[in-house]
């Protein structure tokens, strides 16, 4: 059987916490999110999405002739 090409595309989960002091919970969402991210944090939470990994076939220019 002949390989075929694939545009993938992997994703993960990941998040940064923060200590914010609001009035509720849509606040700190909102000031949370204006918060620069920490990328240490992030890359030492990732972890594999499996359910949103995604692969489409890319057709063969050389077959479309």
């Amino acid at each position: 059987m002949e390989n075929k090409t694939y545009e993938v595309k992997i994703f993960y989960s990941g998040f940064c916490t923060y200590n914010i002091s609001a009035q509720n919970e849509d606040e700190a969402i909102l000031s949370a999110r204006k918060i620069e991210r920490n990328e240490k944090e992030i890359l030492s939470n990732l972890e594999n999405w499996n359910e949103a990994d995604e692969a489409t076939l890319i057709e063969d220019e050389k077959r479309s002739k």
